[in-house]
């Protein structure tokens, strides 16, 4: 880590586009609902630290997977979730109607409207873990309100499903599974009950940012189309696509942007990702990530959230607009700023990142096992060991274990993963902040309400799981059932997690060899071909002795 003395540099100015769009962005926008988001990857972490040995062999898996014919599977599972479905919409409009009656002092209404309707439906606490503060009952029926006087369909924007990233302790495989149908689902029924409610009915787009999040975790293109695919069918098999669409978020941008303002987005998310890995890069250390990036999570400086123009000099240099920086470029422990967030994102995209270092041999769809166990452990090793300084061996030191075609004793290894993952973190934290900056989601759709699956002023905080797995995505997780209680309940859980408890993984057969590139049976060979799980249970007893069915049949979403 370099402490020399050096000159801050004076970026260029923004182009039109951008000095426009930002403007209007620091009026529309609070602070923190400029900064970028990602979720935390600290439990993740500390799973694999205290389990680096539970993940399945090839061997193991194969011992303890159950295997089920493809479409017996489909038969069993998409009627019950298309039932639970129009079940969930039909209560939760009722729910919505009665509510909504009962808060027309809140809303200054002597009759209940349309409005006040949806309104109550999008602060429905089944689906949504909205702040008062950051969005309340009357801005929201507003909100809908306009659309609903222009005479379209209530919009509701979800960027969500990237894609499941080659990282073996969060998945065995990159195809989707059943945590997101089941996510797809929870948007399903939340769409078809807006819908219900409006008199111009809904339109529910989930931004799928695979794309948009490749420029830092480089996923092959291929994968990220794949899994777009595949949640395409799935919203169709759902009965949803009249209500719920999947749209490539880069696509989607393009659209709204033109040719020429996409080409300046881009110029100015290089320029910025550039300028965060200059700025803050000579503060992070390889060999000692958690020190350097606590000291780089320092105070929270209002400009940090504007831009790298704004933030603090390299170190050594004095910080602008007259403010003293005695650490360097910042204090300790406040997560508010431009190091805070890159320091996070640090910890959470660790575990999503296609490593070059630590080659999956994947350029495309895999067809077959996606991690070789020797991968998988060594992938499992560095996780463990990613807070831990790099000293090399001896007493307090680390010996690096990195059995993947490097000796014991080498850091190397260690060095450049965790290196790519530095370089990652700021790829992420500047396309995130571009385009807040541009203020695209607003820009592209401004009568639309945004949904996140991280709660911030003006958006709504949505849950794609249900409530005891509220804080997992389907992205960075693996779908199962808990089946022991009797009834199937829906689960989002690590792969590390389930393979330490001794979960069984579901295995489908048939479809790669029946009309698999088919429309009806695609999703499921893909997860055939990868030998990817399309589930795990905790009893494997329902599947053997054929009463699962009856068990979905009370399935809540």
């Amino acid at each position: 880590m370099s402490t020399a003395m050096s000159t801050a540099t004076t970026e260029p100015s923004a182009p039109p586009l951008v000095t426009s769009r930002r403007e209007r962005a620091l009026r529309d926008l609070t602070a923190e609902q400029r900064r970028s988001q990602i979720s935390d990857g600290h439990r993740l972490i500390r799973a694999v630290r205290t389990r680096p040995f539970q993940l399945y062999s090839a061997r193991r898996h194969a011992t303890r997977a159950v295997t089920v014919d493809a479409e017996e599977w489909l038969a069993a599972v998409m009627p019950a979730l298309r039932a639970a479905v129009s079940r969930t919409a039909s209560a939760r409009l009722d729910t919505a109607l009665a509510r909504a009656r009962k808060r027309m002092n809140e809303y200054g209404v002597r009759r209940v409207g349309s409005a006040e309707a949806v309104a109550e439906a999008l602060s429905d606490g089944k689906w949504f873990r909205t702040q008062r503060a950051h969005m309340g009952r009357a801005e929201l029926r507003d909100r809908v309100a306009r659309a609903l006087r222009h005479g379209e369909p209530v919009e509701l924007v979800f960027p969500v499903f990237s894609r499941k990233p080659f990282s073996p302790v969060k998945n065995r495989g990159v195809a989707p599974d059943t945590a997101e149908l089941h996510s797809l689902a929870r948007c399903a029924a939340l769409a078809h009950t807006v819908a219900a409610l409006s008199p111009t009915g809904c339109r529910f787009t989930v931004l799928a940012d695979g794309r948009k999040y490749n420029r830092a975790c480089g996923t092959p293109g291929p994968v990220v189309a794949a899994y777009q695919d595949t949640l395409r069918r799935w919203v169709t098999d759902l009965g949803a696509d009249g209500v719920l669409r999947i749209v490539d978020y880069e696509e989607w941008v393009a659209r709204g942007l033109g040719a020429a303002d996409l080409g300046t987005r881009e110029e100015y998310y290089q320029r910025r990702a550039a300028a965060l890995a200059d700025r803050y890069g000579r503060l992070f250390s390889a060999h000692a990530p958690r020190e350097s990036l606590e000291r780089l999570a320092g105070p929270a400086d209002p400009h940090d959230a504007r831009g790298p123009h704004d933030a603090p000099g390299p170190r050594g240099t004095p910080a602008p607009h007259g403010r003293h920086d005695p650490h360097g470029a910042h204090g300790a422990h406040d997560p508010g700023g431009v190091g805070g967030q890159l320091a996070h994102t640090f910890w959470s995209i660790a575990t999503s990142v296609h490593y070059t270092a630590l080659g999956t041999g994947h350029q495309d769809l895999p067809d077959g096992p996606c991690y070789p166990d020797a991968y998988q452990e060594a992938y499992a090793l560095y996780v463990a060991h990613l807070g831990r300084p790099l000293t090399g061996p001896g007493a307090g030191g680390l010996l690096p274990a990195a059995p993947y075609g490097r000796a014991a004793t080498d850091p190397d290894l260690h060095l450049a993963l965790r290196e790519e993952a530095w370089e990652a973190a700021c790829r992420y934290v500047a396309i995130s902040l571009t385009d807040r900056d541009l203020n695209l989601v607003r820009e592209t759709a401004p009568r639309a309400v945004k949904l996140t699956v991280h709660g911030k002023p003006g958006e709504l905080h949505f849950t794609t799981a249900a409530s005891r797995d509220a804080n997992m995505t389907a992205q960075h997780s693996t779908g199962g059932y808990a089946l022991r209680d009797g009834r199937a309940r829906p689960t989002f859980r690590y792969r590390i997690e389930r393979e330490a408890a001794g979960e069984t993984p579901v295995l489908l057969h048939g479809a790669a060899g029946r009309g698999g590139d088919g429309p009806h049976l695609l999703p499921q060979a893909r997860l055939e071909r990868m030998q990817q799980p399309i589930a795990y249970v905790d009893d494997p007893a329902p599947l053997l002795d054929g009463t699962f069915p009856r068990l979905l049949e009370d399935l809540e979403i």
